[in-house]
């Protein structure tokens, strides 16, 4: 149990014991921490960073925090039960003496290199405080990252502290410890360089990363489903959460049922269809691979030779990439503009019933169909998206 006294400990006790309520942190590189003193220099996500990082360390952390805090009445009979050392911006020197002999001392110490809370949830420009400690102490440092924090209640996510939900209860953390850094190594491009590749370190332990990508997109589009996600910057033209996902499930049923392929490419431009074509490989279980539709054709028949591609979907004015490698193509419909590169998906959405679909209540009223070319026609109610043309164009 982290502290020194045993009032110390009772305190560490008590407090990350209700600490654990609402959050589970995982700690990764623990065995990176030095058994003497060192320094720790983690980004700055939110108000509770430091409750986060000491449920992560084993041992207690000495944390350096600005004065004006420290002075506050109603925080100042914990920080003193923690030991925290107080910093005046102005006259640093007391602070970096203090923390060079908790550190001579075994003690681990913390500073927030960054010097205030990030607005934008990204890694700012670190200050060299962390520097002066570091070389006047010996001391290895030790670069932490705290992951999954923004969008915290703490955090500045959509411009304000404290007022908004948590996303999740218990909430959910990453805390990782990167290898520690002589004095001299210890530098702000150093640490700013190690503390980005921690993040990536930790963004790969995020649970959601071990899923199928087609579940989260399932589970994300379900929510407010008539809220614009896709905007076409060709024609304008927009796509709901909702609309999106059953075009998506209707086309990923048919390429399910007629195309074994593991993987299959997709010729398109940036555009709505090609959104629907990814999203609709992917809940079909297989792979999109994406080719460059302005490629030579001999650029693309090695690229599809290598990924051993025999379906692909695409346009029939961007075929002409595809038609010299002689692989079946699966046309999504679009329109013929004068500039061929100008391609779009051209989705409507009617209130009539459709014939194609006698079973359907009038609940179902909304069908997702081409105006140009039927490729399909599916009901709106979620649990009956269904193909119902039989064959692809060829």
């Amino acid at each position: 149990m982290p502290g020194d006294s045993a009032a110390e400990r009772a305190f560490y006790f008590i407090a990350c014991g209700i600490a654990r309520l609402v959050y589970r942190v995982k700690a990764i590189g623990v065995e990176n921490l030095p058994t003497g003193g060192c320094l720790l220099v983690p980004n700055h996500i939110t108000w509770v960073d430091a409750i986060i990082l000491q449920l992560a360390c084993p041992r207690a952390v000495r944390f350096i925090i600005d004065e004006e805090f420290y002075r506050n009445p109603a925080l100042q009979p914990v920080l003193r039960m923690v030991r925290a050392i107080p910093i005046d911006r102005r006259k640093p020197r007391e602070a970096i003496r203090r923390a060079t002999e908790r550190i001579e001392a075994g003690q681990i110490v913390c500073i927030f290199p960054e010097g205030q809370l990030s607005r934008t949830g990204t890694l700012a420009r670190l200050q060299r405080g962390f520097e002066m400690i570091a070389r006047h102490a010996q001391a290895p440092v030790v670069p932490v990252f705290l992951d999954q924090l923004w969008g915290s209640i703490f955090s500045f996510r959509g411009g304000k502290f404290f007022r908004k939900w948590p996303k999740h209860f218990p909430y959910r953390a990453t805390v990782g410890f990167g290898g520690p850094l002589s004095a001299e190594e210890a530098t702000i491009a150093r640490v700013h360089e190690d503390l980005l590749k921690l993040g990536a370190d930790c963004f790969e332990q995020r649970p959601e990363l071990h899923q199928h990508i087609a579940r989260r997109a399932l589970r994300g589009l379900k929510r407010s489903p008539f809220a614009t996600l896709v905007t076409d910057g060709m024609d304008g033209s927009k796509l709901s959460r909702g609309k999106l996902l059953g075009v998506s499930i209707a086309l990923s049923r048919y390429l399910w049922k007629i195309f074994p392929d593991k993987r299959i490419a997709i010729v398109l431009p940036a555009s709505r269809g090609a959104v629907v074509a990814n999203l609709a490989v992917a809940l079909a279980d297989k792979v999109p691979v994406g080719l460059n539709f302005t490629a030579s054709a001999e650029a693309i028949a090695s690229a599809i030779g290598r990924a051993e591609i025999e379906t692909a979907i695409s346009a029939k004015q961007a075929f002409r990439a595809t038609a010299a490698t002689k692989k079946q193509s699966c046309f999504l419909p679009v329109a013929a503009p004068a500039n061929p590169k100008a391609l779009f998906f051209p989705i409507t959405i009617s209130s009539a019933t459709s014939p194609s679909l006698p079973s359907c209540s009038t609940r179902d009223r909304t069908i997702v169909s081409s105006p140009r070319f039927p490729f399909f026609t599916v009901s709106a109610a979620p649990s009956r998206f269904g193909i119902r043309s039989s064959k692809a164009p060829r």
